[in-house]
């Protein structure tokens, strides 16, 4: 009966750890996205991109980073990259822009 007591008590402290660890986890993500938006932001003007359109640009510049990571592990984040993802991200959002009329 102690060891079930134990391994219970084992359990319960792994499962705490596991929901810590994954909190953890997404603090730090969270962090180092907000690094990353802010590292785009200062890229982005000196890139020449309009100011009004730099916010968007960043996130989504963010969000395709981050499924890069996710797809293959690996993170190649530098100036040439980054400028790169942000002229992409311009050009599809010029072009989800409705009509005006």
């Amino acid at each position: 009966m102690k060891k079930l007591v134990t391994c219970t008590a084992a359990l319960v402290a792994l499962t705490g750890c596991d929901v810590a660890t994954e909190v953890a986890g997404d603090a730090i993500a969270g962090e180092i996205r907000t690094r990353y938006i802010e590292q785009c932001q200062g890229i982005a003007e000196s890139a020449g991109i309009a100011a009004e359109r730099i916010d968007a640009a960043c996130e989504c510049s963010a969000d395709n980073f981050k499924e890069d990571f996710a797809a293959d592990g690996q993170l190649d984040i530098n100036r040439e990259r980054m400028e790169e993802v942000l002229r992409i991200c311009i050009q599809d959002d010029a072009q989800v822009v409705p009509a005006e009329g």
